[in-house]
């Protein structure tokens, strides 16, 4: 069978990812698709990088902005859109180009998901009620009852309330439902490019790309989103920046703490990405130079 061919630009954040597609689409009919968390929501577009209306001119994006920062993109959304938009690039006869670093997007599309059921309200609505009155730890240790060698940190709410629901509901840890996969795509060729950048030019580049997103106005960006009053639980409100300038708008730190600390939190967010990309075998497969 003919095997449809997907280009992924993966990497570390401030690794000229987003440019690079730009230069291939100026070469080759395309469409870039988003891979990155952050950047599907619409609250926070200086603060997450997002392409500029210039660029977005020039070739078409999807999964930009799409979502509230009220809701919560989970990988099992992402990839549901990512494969519409893919399909959609082929039948324009277009090669879809995947751009971002959120490990868990690619794996998904690579490896396929677990299909695990969808769990009802009224479940959801027991297990609300279960935290309200006997807090997180009791969740949590129900579901080392049943897994002992679980993954999931014990103070990440999201993922506790999620594998709780699961076992509530299917009487079978999440890790169970985890073990089979169902890939998200077939018969796919995944062409695969990493920069090669130092670590210590990631650190220069992300610190030189902070102060421009501070110049475009960043500060005012969050405080438009601190007056949404979303609850600190929500994917958005964990974007880099947002919580050290909250506590800057607040009175709590400088100006120039809030700099130095958005700074060194992005230097270890990408120590973490070059960590998941080594324990995961991910490499490049291609010659980029085909492209530009």
């Amino acid at each position: 069978m003919v095997q449809k061919k997907v280009l992924i630009l993966f990497g570390p954040t401030a690794s000229g990812k987003s440019n690079l597609a730009l230069k291939i689409s100026a070469n080759v009919e395309a469409t870039i698709i988003n891979a990155d968390s952050m950047q599907v929501y619409k609250n926070l577009k200086i603060l997450t990088s997002r392409p500029s209306e210039e660029d977005e001119k020039k070739v078409t994006h999807k999964l930009y902005g799409i979502m509230d920062g009220k809701e919560n993109c989970s990988v099992a959304s992402w990839l549901e859109l990512a494969k519409r938009e893919i399909q959609i690039s082929w039948n324009k006869n277009k090669l879809p180009i995947l751009v971002g670093g959120t490990g868990m997007y690619l794996k998904s599309l690579m490896e396929g998901i677990s299909e695990i059921p969808s769990i009802p309200d009224s479940i959801k609505l027991e297990t609300e009620e279960i935290l309200k009155t006997n807090g997180l730890e009791y969740l949590y240790k129900t579901l080392i009852e049943f897994n002992n060698k679980t993954a999931i940190n014990r103070k990440d709410t999201q993922r506790v309330v999620r594998a709780f629901n699961v076992l509530k509901y299917t009487g079978k840890p999440i890790e169970q439902w985890q073990k089979v996969n169902k890939k998200a795509l077939e018969d796919l060729e995944f062409e695969i490019y990493l920069p090669s950048i130092e670590r210590e030019d990631l650190y220069k580049a992300s610190e030189e790309r902070f102060n421009l997103m501070l110049e475009k106005g960043a500060v005012e960006e969050v405080r438009r989103l601190l007056k949404e009053n979303l609850d600190v639980s929500n994917s958005v409100m964990k974007a880099i920046g947002v919580r050290e300038i909250q506590r800057y708008l607040n009175k709590y730190i400088s100006k120039n703490e809030c700099i130095n600390l958005s700074k060194k939190n992005t230097r270890n967010y990408i120590k973490r990405q070059l960590t998941w990309i080594r324990g995961n075998n991910i490499s490049s497969n291609i010659d980029i130079k085909k492209y530009i």
